[in-house]
This record gives structure tokens, sequence and C-alpha cells, in this order.
């Protein structure tokens, strides 16, 4: 889904879709708390990504997913991707590159904020795997 972040850059693929993702999102905290209100209150998650000159929507719901594009308005719209697959494939790109992620941002930050932001990250990505856990239980009854 998300490649490696690389000099403020990462590129997201769902399906046949592509789009360059930019830092000007931050992308791990942004959308995983997006996941976790959506698995928490059976809502649907919108998540926001900035290419520097176009921008890109993406609306995840327990049925169907779709991707808006700003540079041509155009709606792409998937069928197998859930919010629990899409929680699941970030939750894998964030840890399979933690330290890459944690720095997505301002590089200029103290010892401390830099602590306090892995500690954020680590307790965000815990709380969203075990929303995702407890969604899979209901098996999407409740919602």
């Amino acid at each position: 889904m998300l490649s490696r972040p690389k000099a403020g850059w990462s590129e997201l693929t769902l399906g046949d879709f592509k789009a360059p993702v930019s830092f000007l999102t931050d992308i791990p905290f942004d959308w995983l708390r997006a996941c976790l209100s959506s698995l928490k209150y059976g809502i649907p998650a919108a998540f926001f990504l900035d290419s520097e000159g176009t921008t890109t929507t993406i609306v995840v719901n327990f049925a169907t997913t779709y991707i808006i594009s700003s540079s041509d308005l155009s709606v792409t719209y998937m069928s197998d991707i859930f919010v629990t697959d899409f929680a699941k494939m970030l939750i894998e790109d964030i840890r399979r590159d933690f330290d890459g992620w944690l720095y997505w941002l301002d590089a200029s930050l103290t010892e401390e904020k830099w602590a306090n932001r892995r500690k954020m990250l680590e307790d965000l990505l815990a709380e969203t795997e075990k929303a995702c856990e407890e969604f899979s239980k209901l098996d999407g009854m409740n919602y």
C-alpha cells in the first residue's frame, strides 16, 4: 500500500491506483486515527493525501472504497478493500519502517518531542491493532 518514506515522499498503491504522498500530511497519525475512529464507532474513514499539486481523498467503509482525485475529479470504486484491510495494511507499512514514518515530519524537533512522538505512535499502532481485533470479533454485526 505505502512505499517506504524517503525524503518526505511515499507512494500509495491500492489496486491499480497509484499516487505520490507528500510529508504535508502526517500520514501515520492522521490515517491511524481515521482507522481507529472508523473501527471504534462504525463510521466511514476518510484519508487525505497531498501530492503537492493534486490532492486525493480516500473514503473507506465496511463494504466499499472510493478514491477521489482532484486532478481530474475522477472517482475510483473498489469493492475488495474494507476498513479492516486498510488498517492492517497501514499498520504493517508503518511497522516495516517505523523510524522512517516517525521522522516523516519536521526533523527539527527536540529529543524530548521525538520521544513523545515515538510513544504516541507506538500507542496509536497498538490501539488500532486492538480495534481491528475487536471489530473482527463482531464480524460487522453492529455496523
